[in-house]
């Protein structure tokens, strides 16, 4: 399988990480960007789904570019940009690619040498939803560095099991 909308949609994810960690970026300015990140990965998955048609494709794929277009569309069509509200948006969105990673962990029954990997970052991804959803008002100039570093993580992450494995990033298992 090519693996090249996938590697985009992974490296796409690095533009709001540097935006967060090289600029004085507000959560408004860095909503606009995860949104538009997010629609931009959501294309590049629904593009290769659409390539590999014929193909054996894991569902958490559909289901991830499913759910980037989701909270994409729903940070783009809020009314009034607000920094808390794309704080629960952001962490709704890790703790779904969190559970995507847990899953796919889960699939592989425990013969893969990927096994704890998958199910470490899952619950990494799920514990840092929360610690972004339960972020303290005193805290407010430190977000963004936060969110990058994440971001940053979620990123490489995906890189170096689409590099290593040279396969999805999600264990085929029994569909």
């Amino acid at each position: 399988m090519k693996l090249e909308f996938r590697y985009i949609r992974s490296l796409l994810f690095l533009i709001p990480a540097v935006l967060a960690l090289t600029t004085d970026i507000a959560l408004e300015g860095l909503s606009i960007a995860f949104a538009v990140t997010s629609l931009s990965g959501a294309f590049a998955s629904m593009v290769y789904v659409f390539i590999h048609f014929d193909e054996k494709i894991n569902v958490k794929i559909i289901m991830e570019g499913l759910s980037d277009a989701f909270f994409g569309i729903v940070l783009v069509t809020y009314p009034l940009p607000s920094g808390q509200f794309f704080l629960v948006i952001f962490s709704a969105w890790l703790f779904v690619m969190g559970l995507f990673m847990l899953s796919g962990g889960f699939s592989m029954k425990g013969n893969e040498s990927f096994f704890w990997f998958y199910l470490l970052v899952g619950i990494s991804y799920i514990a840092m939803g929360f610690v972004v959803m339960n972020y303290n008002p005193s805290m407010l100039e430190m977000i963004p560095y936060v969110l990058g570093i994440i971001l940053l993580t979620y990123s490489v992450i995906n890189v170096y099991l689409l590099a290593k494995r040279k396969v999805d990033i999600y264990a085929l298992g029994n569909l």
